[in-house]
């Protein structure tokens, strides 16, 4: 899936997606929904970097009980991202690969 893509997944199953927002925030809040309960432990994926973390996604995730977040990377904030999942003991995975696309 593309644009502000972001996968939820555990146990190699896919507990859900969202997609096409206009941004990975909303893009977030689908996938949670259709992740349910089962997002404990949890591992999500994103097509593009998280240009925020505080008090967005990236935090959101980790309150939800992410427990590994992989994206490319890339974006001047990246540091904020770092800051965010080391505070919440959630793991941060750089890709270099981006796949976003409108």
């Amino acid at each position: 899936i593309k644009s502000n893509a972001i996968v939820i997944a555990k146990d190699n199953c896919m507990l859900g997606m969202g997609s096409g927002q206009p941004n990975r925030l909303e893009s977030f809040r689908i996938v949670l929904r259709k992740a349910g309960d089962e997002v404990k432990g949890a591992a999500l994926a994103s097509d593009a970097f998280f240009p925020f973390a505080w008090n967005d996604a990236v935090e959101e995730a980790c309150q939800s009980g992410i427990s590994v977040i992989a994206e490319p990377g890339g974006s001047i904030r990246d540091a904020d991202g770092i800051d965010c999942c080391k505070e919440y003991g959630v793991s941060l995975l750089f890709t270099n690969v981006r796949h976003f696309r409108h």
